[in-house]
């Protein structure tokens, strides 16, 4: 607009003819100037907005999470370095009771004077009892404390959102968004701004915000055991932790270094003064009565009510899956077991795990490999239990058939020269295949304590043949890896299967198994008890393959207590009975054996002849085992023949076939041999070396051969007194 004025009724100060021009649309008042000299500014005043303090208080029981913490700290001073416009979100995820509230709160409060705008907080309830307040109800009340008027907040939530994004422009504000349900709980409600600080915490591992929005995830984990000593401590005083220190630690370890659990433990000790922290401990003992131990009868201080949350969730899919893994057998499990007991392919399988691990319901703690925390797994057991809709029973069958065909198929790629036992079709489960020894070698580690609890598990409910066969297929394995009490264990729980099933070629098949295993603990007349018991069962069966491998171990276990003569009679019956038989391997092993007797008895001319005809059986049927036995025999009567370096060749041929087969015993016993072998040659050095990596792998297995070795270790650097050549072998 224009105005010219003509001094009528113009403003003070402002001489007539002065004519202004204003362009656009003017807002509140208009000044009309005269003569300016200089620049003229005109400012509207910023109006006075309030400064949220809405930081809940922070708990005086917060203890540890210094790792954490320090996480935290450095994402802020990175926010605090970013020059480049990006804003700075923290998410804080974990399981239900971790402890993540918590640690948001008391972090806020310690950052808290670094954004003087204030602070805004919500506890969204993503999991609760209660509805979750949705994002337009937080955007309303965040509005309202920053001072937008009631009636100036749109009704829309896309505009609601960005009157909040504008609201806090430039201004230094901290955001705690906790509970949230997932990342589209909050992502209306997040800054644009990079003045301002936001910190979310959610059971979910909100993934898309990550990769969208570039979130900072900071997954917290159980507390450490210290760190659980202290919260108790910090909960019901020194005094009565440090007078009942083993109840303490059973406490710790029954509630899986929980916060929350640990939490309503504490409440209900401090509750009651005369109340044993032991007594508890035994009640938390029960895996069928834990969840009602840890229950203060409030909806957030129930364990079974704050995992529920979390179940509520998941699809129907997700959550049976989760129920499943509650009473799988096992300490943890895999994609294809997890894809066989749920009854879906592989990929399917891979989706419900990703939801249960996004819900931090499992944890994928390697790729590939899942477990759920103690207690989540004894909630999901419940669950599964009072779940009419979920058949347990063919569930649990598939799996045990998974477990049982693949080791099965795995234990004919370690020995498969070994005698073999027949599984019925009805029994198979072909999800997983494996091929190469490696492969073979490296499931069986991984599955090593699954495939124990699945032989529990069928023998508990009389699934007979099943837990016969999984000892069976776990045999090699445990011999080779010096697992000699598992070994036992296995094989008792399937001798116990058998006389129930009174299948009597598996009664005989376990004592000779059994016996094995005892044998190797030193307990000599428990393992001649089950050979004998084998023997006569064997006979009465007329199998004479039977009989044959039953003087094999007999004859081992004479060897072992240094009664070789009766030692080479029992390896000469073998051998008779293997020709008899037309069983090539068992023919060369039978040779070996009495190689290695002979040499016992200082007959070493006919070590070398049993064992290279031996060697030649082995090398055409590709025995690695037994010609690394046998090299190892060979090795140790040229050793006693004076023929050092023809002795170290062998050996070292025989450690290198050990090695690849993982056998970890016979490796370290071997590398003893070399040792010795060196030593008088005048190398000391690689003396000690061998023996120095024998006794590691004899210690790693509990064997008390490693006395021996250590003490040669020892006697070496004392000038060689008391060094004596070993007579351990095969």
């Amino acid at each position: 607009m224009s105005d010219e004025n003509t001094g009528k009724g113009h403003m003070g100060g402002v001489s007539p003819g002065t004519h202004n021009e204003v362009s656009g649309t003017v807002m509140g008042p208009l000044i009309q100037a005269g003569t300016v000299h200089g620049g003229i500014h005109l400012h509207q005043a910023r109006p006075e907005w309030p400064t949220p303090r809405q930081l809940p208080a922070v708990s005086h029981h917060f203890v540890g999470r210094s790792g954490a913490l320090t996480e935290l700290g450095r994402t802020l001073d990175d926010a605090s370095e970013n020059t480049s416009g990006v804003v700075a979100i923290t998410a804080i995820s974990g399981t239900a009771g971790i402890g993540k509230t918590a640690l948001a709160i008391h972090w806020a409060h310690q950052i808290a004077d670094q954004f003087p705008d204030g602070q805004l907080y919500i506890n969204l309830k993503g999991f609760d009892t209660q509805s979750p307040v949705e994002p337009e109800q937080a955007l309303h009340a965040f509005l309202s404390a920053l001072g937008i008027e009631v009636g100036k907040i749109p009704l829309y939530p896309d505009a609601q959102a960005a009157l909040f994004r504008s609201t806090l422009n430039s201004r230094r504000v901290l955001i705690v968004l906790d509970n949230a349900r997932d990342a589209q709980h909050v992502r209306p409600l997040l800054p644009a701004s990079p003045t301002c600080f936001t910190i979310i915490t959610s059971r979910n591992r909100v993934d898309s915000l990550v990769a969208r929005e570039g979130v900072h995830r900071v997954i917290l984990n159980l507390m450490s055991h210290d760190d659980a000593r202290a919260l108790l401590v910090k909960r019901v005083g020194s005094d009565r932790v440090n007078s009942e220190p083993a109840a303490v630690g059973d406490v710790i370890r029954l509630c899986g270094r929980l916060p929350l659990a640990l939490s309503i433990v504490a409440a209900r000790v401090a509750a009651q003064p005369q109340y044993l922290i032991g007594s508890l401990a035994e009640d938390l003992l029960d895996e069928r009565t834990r969840l009602d131990a840890l229950d203060l009868h409030e909806e957030d201080l129930r364990i079974e009510a704050v995992f529920s949350w979390s179940l509520r969730l998941l699809t129907p899919h997700g959550s049976r899956l989760f129920e499943l893994l509650g009473v799988a057998p096992g300490s943890d499990i895999g994609i294809y077991a997890s894809a066989v007991l749920a009854d879906v392919p592989r990929s399917a399988a891979s989706v419900l795990l990703t939801e249960l691990t996004q819900a931090h319901l499992v944890e994928e703690y390697s790729p590939h490999r899942y477990r759920l925390h103690d207690l989540l797994r004894a909630y999901a057991a419940r669950v599964a239990g009072c779940d009419d809709e979920l058949d347990l029973k063919p569930a649990l069958q598939r799996l045990l058939d998974f477990y049982l065909h693949t080791s099965h198929s795995g234990d004919r790629i370690l020995d498969p020269l070994r005698e073999s036992i027949r599984i019925e079709e009805n029994h198979r489960h072909t999800s997983l295949s494996l091929t190469g020894r490696q492969q073979a070698q490296s499931w069986f580690v991984v599955e090593h304590d699954n495939l124990l609890s699945a032989a529990r598990y069928a023998a508990e409910n009389e699934l007979d043949e099943r837990a016969v066969w999984l000892a069976w297929s776990l045999t090699t394995f445990l011999h080779r890896g010096g697992h000699w009490h598992d070994y036992q264990e296995i094989q008792r729980i399937a001798l116990r299967s058998a006389l129930r099933a009174g299948e009597k070629s598996a009664q005989a098949i376990t004592h000779r198994n059994l016996g094995n295993a005892l044998a190797q603990l030193k307990r000599y007349d428990d393992a001649a008890e089950n050979h004998r018991m084998a023997l006569a069962l064997f006979e009465e069966l007329g199998d004479k393959r039977g009989q044959a491998r039953v003087h094999h171990a007999l004859g081992f276990l004479s060897e072992k207590r240094e009664d070789y003569a009766t030692a080479l009679e029992h390896g000469q019956h073998a051998l008779t009975l293997y020709r008899a038989g037309e069983d090539q391997a068992g023919e060369a092993r039978a040779l070996n054996a009495m190689g290695w007797y002979q040499a016992m008895l200082g007959n070493y001319e006919a070590t070398v002849s049993s064992c290279q005809q031996a060697l030649v059986i082995l090398r055409t049927l590709d025995d690695p085992t037994y010609e690394a036995h046998t090299l190892d025999s060979l090795g140790y009567a040229h050793h006693r023949m004076g023929d050092f370096e023809q002795a170290i060749s062998c050996f070292r041929a025989a450690i290198e076939l050990y090695r690849e087969l993982e056998d970890q015993y016979y490796f370290a016993a071997t590398l003893h041999h070399l040792g010795d072998a060196v030593h008088e040659l005048g190398n000391a050095e690689e003396a000690r070396a061998a023996w120095r990596e024998a006794a590691s792998v004899l210690h790693s297995i509990g064997h008390s051969e490693e006395e021996e070795v250590s003490a040669k270790l020892i006697a070496s650097f004392m000038g060689g007194e008391g060094l004596k050549s070993s007579e351990a072998g095969e």
